[in-house]
């Protein structure tokens, strides 16, 4: 018979196996879930048992199936086996984890990094839409030099 400290421990046994799984650290993995670090630690140590909305965080953000992080059974990974709808659109699941990601190495950065990759962001958006214009033009002036 499994007593309750059992399945916390179990739970954060495959907690620790889903981040590795990820290739994620407690700390990326705790602030793509907005969870504070020390709790979400403590998940992972079996010291205390996530609450029901911890549970749903940790399963939408970081895309771990719950039936597998309670039990033990089905797949991992929430994307696997083809039967669970993640969002509504193709792909978006994908690109709100990379933007998850990218968020999380964006608040580790000081503020004058932070800065540099904004300008260099800025940059580059006003550098595509020049490009765009460009190519715009470039259309204009070869269907002027067609028309006769």
């Amino acid at each position: 018979m499994s007593t309750e400290k059992d399945a916390q421990t179990e739970t954060s046994v495959r907690l620790k196996d889903a981040l590795d799984a990820k290739g994620l650290k407690i700390k990326e993995a705790a602030q793509l879930c907005g969870i504070p670090y020390r709790s979400f630690q403590n998940y992972t140590l079996g010291l205390r048992e996530p609450n029901a909305d911890a549970f749903r965080l940790v399963c939408t953000h970081l895309g771990i199936s719950l039936d597998w992080l309670l039990t033990g059974q089905g797949p991992m990974l929430r994307d696997e086996g083809g039967g669970i709808a993640l969002q509504e659109t193709p792909g978006s699941y994908a690109a709100d984890q990379n933007e998850q990601a990218m968020l999380a190495l964006w608040r580790e950065l000081d503020e004058g990094a932070q800065r540099e990759i904004q300008q260099a962001a800025q940059d580059k958006k006003r550098l595509s839409a020049i490009e765009n214009q460009l190519q715009e033009l470039q259309a204009t002036v070869a269907t002027l030099i067609r028309s006769p």
